[in-house]
């Protein structure tokens, strides 16, 4: 079983976080899809999600696990256990999850979407972000951070950011009314079309970065996964590179203590 880990985020103390992979399967969930909505076997999601927790060294039982809508809703973690086995009991119409307390780890699943681990390392605070183009134009990741702060006392210059495996640039193909969406908030994330690409591209990670630079995260505290699903298949899901029939990776973080 393969992760991926931010560098930069592996040295906090207490702080535990890892991406999943697809374990290199060729079905459309196999083999290590750890989401209840998208029409696998539950039995065995639940059987993914204990694996996982086993091997990273978590309490598989205290998981939280939101219900992901490409909102911006976010929501603070005070409840163990919430979707650890099931969808029903997630935390709903939510994408991103904050917690402070130790042991309680959080969980977001994505296939082309942005992943994001914000840490507060001096407040002791995390969150996870599910970022598709719907949740970067509507700045869900400051947003979060914002909570961050007026919950905990969060600062920009403080924190460390972890942007997961999402979809290059390349296999970011938008709309016109995505783009000006975009523009808004970083005309360069949008690469105009030409004789060869007929739609225009979205620099996803660039447009989550100039959120969270706006905001006052330093630049060199955010680390970026060079990874994209799609392009990268037999390591990761991927909803486009899979016709819209996919497993989800994960990304999940917790405290030790």
């Amino acid at each position: 079983m393969q992760f991926l880990r931010f560098d930069s985020l592996s040295c906090i103390p207490n702080l535990r976080h890892a991406v999943t992979t697809r374990g290199g399967a060729n079905g459309p969930y196999d083999a290590l899809n750890l989401a209840y909505h998208v029409g696998d076997d539950a039995a065995r999601v639940t059987e993914n999600r204990r694996a996982v927790a086993e091997i990273l060294g978590y309490d598989a039982a205290r998981l939280v696990a939101a219900q992901q809508v490409h909102g911006s809703k976010v929501e603070f973690i005070f409840q163990e256990g919430r979707g650890a086995f099931d969808w029903d009991s997630a935390v709903p119409d939510c994408d991103a999850l904050i917690v402070q307390a130790p042991r309680v780890p959080i969980l977001i699943q994505v296939a082309d979407c942005a992943p994001i681990l914000l840490v507060d390392p001096k407040n002791h605070v995390l969150a996870v972000v599910h970022a598709g183009w719907r949740g970067a134009v509507a700045n869900i990741a400051s947003q979060t951070l914002a909570k961050m702060q007026s919950a905990f006392g969060t600062s920009a210059g403080d924190v460390l950011v972890g942007i997961g495996p999402t979809l290059c640039v390349f296999c970011f193909e938008i709309g016109e009314e995505v783009a000006q969406a975009a523009r808004a908030t970083a005309p360069d994330a949008v690469l105009l079309g030409d004789e060869s690409r007929q739609k225009p591209n979205l620099d996803l990670r660039l447009l989550l970065r100039r959120d969270l630079e706006d905001w006052g995260v330093l630049p060199q505290n955010i680390e970026v996964m060079p990874h994209c699903p799609r392009c990268a298949n037999g390591l990761l899901f991927s909803h486009r590179g899979q016709n819209g029939t996919a497993g989800r990776f994960g990304l999940v973080a917790w405290w030790e203590a």
